[in-house]
């Protein structure tokens, strides 16, 4: 290279200055066929017809074919506007041109291929798929977790959201958001407009994240991870939609409740579950005794009582089992024989509640799947392997529905007092429990 300049021949600047010329026209038409559609649009006629009669096209009949997702700015109504005549030569012209933009405005939220992503998260959202009487599912692990870290106001939000989320994006508009659950006519009402941005700021990364206009939810096993969930037990639950709409307080008891549910076992002689003392259920939700009576009240959950059954009645074994049981032991006389002997007497003494819950259970589905994400979640987020997981802490099971199962357990560890449900009793208001030892 010399370093002198090139010139460029004659014949590049002519094609260059064509190129220029051409660019500007098409410039100038488009320009034109948008301010002579606005124009058209605002004062009721139709492009290039100022003959047409008021009465053929009016500025509400026009208005009514755009949706509010629509306007210039729409890829799908600028290619029909593109395609037609600036001028129309009649009114049958005008009335094709009309029905054309009609069909747009008809296909534009079916038609993938010209929306965007704010306008595909606008066109899956149907309000009319909505209703009270549905269902959402729910992990009772991450339902106690939000009774427990305090996060029920948002969490209901999320249970809504993903209600709300029926195509499984994980993502909605804001403005969608505002309509549905704001105004006080909506059956799904949850809350002010003030309030709902509130919820978003408090759910902000536990539950979500957010822009100016769209949220982005977390998927559940996120949300457990937030909310120290190690491992989903149990099975999921179908929590109705009107357990989040008829207040704060109804949702709280439904997520007590939920827990429950998801405990609960059918058997051939019907519903049951495991006793669970109620210092435990306060550990595990954050709630206390009275609050716990006031949400088996609110939602109908049935409370079983249960007894257990122990040695006999003698002066060396009421020693014993006063060390461990205090007052609350108490002398069963056996009149039908159903121990041993008839008229011989038994040490019993009462053994924590059992709770049966009214929600319907759902499939387990990717919950065993959600565990391993979970537990690679929780591993990541520990400094070291110091402490282990929740799987090599299980508690150690105590009931056990026949004899067969806890006399296996007490084969192995023959100091640790075991219970095998021996059924029902006192005309089904309460079960028996046997001990092992």
């Amino acid at each position: 290279m010399d370093g002198s300049l090139v010139t460029p021949s004659a014949q590049l600047l002519e094609a260059n200055r064509r190129l220029h010329a051409l660019r500007d026209q098409i410039q100038d038409q488009r320009q034109l066929a948008v301010t002579t559609g606005a124009q058209a649009l605002h004062s009721g006629g139709l492009p290039g017809q100022a003959e047409l009669p008021s009465s053929a096209v009016s500025p509400v009949e026009i208005a009514t074919l755009l949706p509010p997702h629509l306007g210039w700015g729409s890829v799908p109504l600028t290619a029909v506007l593109r395609r037609q005549q600036p001028a129309a030569n009649s009114a049958e012209d005008s009335q094709m041109w009309l029905a054309s933009l009609q069909e747009a405005c008809h296909q534009a939220p079916a038609d993938s291929r010209y929306s965007n992503n704010q306008t595909s998260i606008r066109t899956s959202f149907s309000p009319q798929a909505l209703s009270t009487n549905d269902t959402v599912k729910l992990y009772p692990d991450i339902g106690l977790a939000m009774l427990r870290q305090e996060m029920t106001a948002p969490g209901r939000l999320w249970m809504m959201l993903r209600y709300m989320d029926k195509e499984g994006r994980g993502v909605l508009r804001i403005a969608n958001m505002v309509d549905i659950l704001t105004p006080k006519s909506s059956k799904l009402r949850l809350c002010g407009n003030r309030q709902l941005r509130n919820l978003l700021n408090d759910g902000e990364g536990i539950f979500w994240t957010r822009d100016k206009e769209s949220v982005w939810l977390y998927s559940a096993a996120k949300v457990a991870c937030s909310l120290s969930v190690e491992r989903l037990t149990g099975r999921p639950v179908a929590l109705p939609v009107a357990a989040m709409t008829e207040g704060i307080g109804s949702f709280r008891a439904h997520l007590y409740a939920a827990f429950h549910s998801g405990r609960t076992k059918y058997t051939p002689q019907g519903k049951q579950t495991t006793p669970i003392a109620r210092d435990t259920l306060a550990g595990l939700s954050g709630v206390g005794r009275s609050s716990q009576r006031t949400y088996e009240d609110r939602v109908g959950l049935r409370v079983q009582a249960n007894f257990a059954i122990g040695h006999l009645a003698t002066k060396e074994n009421q020693e014993k089992q006063a060390w461990q049981q205090g007052q609350a032991c108490f002398e069963l006389k056996d009149y039908r024989g159903q121990q041993g002997k008839k008229g011989k007497s038994y040490l019993a003494w009462q053994l924590p509640n059992s709770y049966i819950g009214q929600h319907q259970t759902r499939p387990k589905g990717r919950q065993k799947r959600i565990n391993c994400e979970l537990k690679d979640l929780v591993m990541k987020g520990m400094p070291g392997n110091v402490e282990g997981t929740d799987e090599t802490h299980k508690p150690e099971r105590t009931y056990f529905p026949n004899g067969k199962l806890a006399a296996k357990a007490h084969g192995r560890d023959p100091e640790q007092d075991l219970y095998w449900n021996r059924g029902r009793a006192g005309n089904g208001r309460f079960d028996l429990w046997q001990m092992m030892g």
